[in-house]
């Protein structure tokens, strides 16, 4: 186990905060009661994506507003578990104060990384809160800790409850290939036959509300959508949020079915879908996460002026492997409405028969730092939030799948 000896480590740069903390009153401040001056020094340095925000925050902490009292006090470090992150009442021994003072000895680097070093007066008033903290605070009496089922905005496919952390935006490229696995070397297992692309960028309005505005080279698709986290499972048994949105097939060369040879005008109704997902999620276990989502996708098929709503079913889960890597897999049933659905690529035939298969798909997932990366085989090329609605268009149980890859990065707005 490593150990880092606080007495042999102390520097100069230590100095300030030995003195301010010696100078500091000997006042009580009731458990989990947390000063908003501190909150707001966490908020603007630390809780966000990339960082200490979310369900891929580093190493697992979580400095949002709601969390920081559960995730720091009495809470033992991961780099050097004789030291708590913030011991109660006793600010040099805190392994927070010497990762934001830089002293030698600690793991990785001085925080908040990449940026410049937080100010003295910063320093003191995190000290001072530390200080106040009753020795003899009890670990047992926290918050119950839980983490984030679901680190990404999304998991292969379908939308998670997570949303963008103020002060941030996430980029996502989506990327999957129209062939199918099983045509072999020959065509590089299908990544011979082209791909089906989503660019994407989701801005946080606030902590709980992402808007995503995107573009998928299908008939040179919009989407514009908005995603409200309702619950968080931090503080709840279960996440909960809601999604609603359209997407806009701009592609000027889509027959207008009323009027043969001509096109569909772009302001034309026929070319927006319009789409509705109630999303929960909940942590099972340290290794287990499931999502269930169930939702409704109104004309969503551009070929007919006809088509049922589409009522579909998005279900996942997660199991993690180890730290960062996590194995993911989702089924999206479509309820009812799949006798006029239109899956990307086209409907496929089956003894004859059209056939709209539920969209299935299941991989790997790596998250780091806010950044998320997933790796997946599917028999869907949807990718926005009609398309995954409108089901796949292989057949899964027979093996008939596709490779695919989502990379979402979060970067800082200032």
């Amino acid at each position: 186990m490593a150990k880092l000896k606080v007495g042999t480590v102390m520097t100069a740069s230590l100095l300030t905060v030995t003195v301010v903390a010696l100078l500091l009153p000997e006042t009580a401040c009731s458990q989990e009661e947390i000063p908003d001056a501190v909150i707001e020094i966490f908020e603007n340095k630390c809780a966000f994506s990339g960082c200490h925000a979310g369900g891929a925050s580093g190493n697992g902490l979580d400095l949002s507003e709601e969390t920081i009292y559960s995730s720091l006090v009495n809470q033992p470090s991961l780099d050097f578990e004789n030291l708590q992150l913030v011991k109660p009442g006793e600010p040099l021994k805190s392994y927070l104060i010497m990762k934001l003072v830089g002293t030698s000895g600690i793991r990785g680097v001085q925080m908040p990384k990449h940026e410049q070093p937080i100010a003295k007066e910063e320093l003191r008033i995190i000290a001072s809160w530390i200080k106040s903290l009753p020795k003899n605070t009890k670990a047992s009496t926290r918050k119950k800790r839980r983490s984030h089922s679901f680190s990404g905005l999304s998991a292969g496919s379908l939308q998670t409850t997570q949303t963008a952390s103020k002060g941030s935006f996430s980029y996502r490229i989506a990327h999957r290939w129209k062939g199918r696995i099983d045509t072999g070397f020959g065509q590089f297992f299908g990544l011979d036959q082209g791909a089906h692309m989503l660019t994407e960028f989701s801005f946080p309005m606030s902590n709980d509300f992402t808007f995503t505005v995107g573009r998928s080279g299908t008939n040179a698709t919009f989407e514009f959508y908005g995603k409200w986290r309702i619950l968080k499972e931090t503080v709840a048994p279960f996440s909960l949020a809601v999604l609603g949105g359209v997407d806009w097939a701009t592609l000027k060369q889509i027959n207008d079915l009323n009027a043969p040879g001509q096109f569909l005008s772009r302001s034309n109704n026929e070319r927006f879908a319009w789409y509705g997902r109630i999303i929960f999620s909940r942590q099972m276990s340290n290794r287990i996460a499931l999502l269930i989502s169930p939702g409704i996708l109104l004309n969503g098929n551009i070929a007919t002026t006809s088509e049922s709503p589409v009522f579909n079913l998005g279900l996942a889960g997660k199991f993690k492997l180890g730290r960062r890597l996590s194995l993911f897999i989702e089924l999206a049933p479509i309820l009812a409405g799949s006798n006029t659905a239109l899956p990307v690529g086209g409907v496929a035939r089956k003894n004859g028969q059209p056939t709209v298969y539920d969209a299935f798909t299941f991989g790997l997932e790596h998250s780091i730092g806010g950044h998320v990366f997933h790796v997946y085989a599917t028999n869907s090329l949807g990718l926005t939030p009609s398309q995954v609605m409108s089901g796949g268009n292989l057949d899964f149980g027979n093996g008939e799948l596709r490779l695919g890859f989502n990379i979402y990065r979060a970067l800082r707005l200032h």
